[in-house]
C-alpha cells in the first residue's frame, strides 16, 4: 500500500514538473516573438521617420537667409 501512495506522489510530482516546463517554454517563446515584433516595428518607424525628414528637406525652400539658420538652430538645439 505504501508503494502505491509513493508512486502516485511521484507521478503528481512529475506532472507538476512537466507543467512548469511547458509554462517556461511558452514564456520563452512569447518573449522571443514579442522581441522580434518590436524590432520590426522599430525598423519600420526608423524608415518612416527618415522618409518624413527627406520629404521635409526636399520640399524646403532652396534659398535660406541667415535668420532662417538661426531660427532653426535655436528651435532645435536649445
Amino acid at each position: 500500500m505504501g508503494d502505491i501512495i509513493r508512486n502516485i506522489m511521484m507521478g503528481l510530482g512529475c506532472l507538476s514538473l512537466l507543467w512548469l516546463g511547458s509554462c517556461a517554454i511558452m514564456g520563452a517563446t512569447t518573449v522571443a516573438v514579442v522581441g522580434k515584433a518590436a524590432d520590426k516595428a522599430a525598423k519600420t518607424y526608423e524608415k518612416e521617420e527618415l522618409k518624413w525628414h527627406n520629404d521635409r528637406d526636399n520640399n524646403a525652400d532652396p534659398y535660406h537667409e541667415h535668420s532662417d539658420y538661426n531660427a532653426d538652430y535655436y528651435e532645435n538645439y536649445e
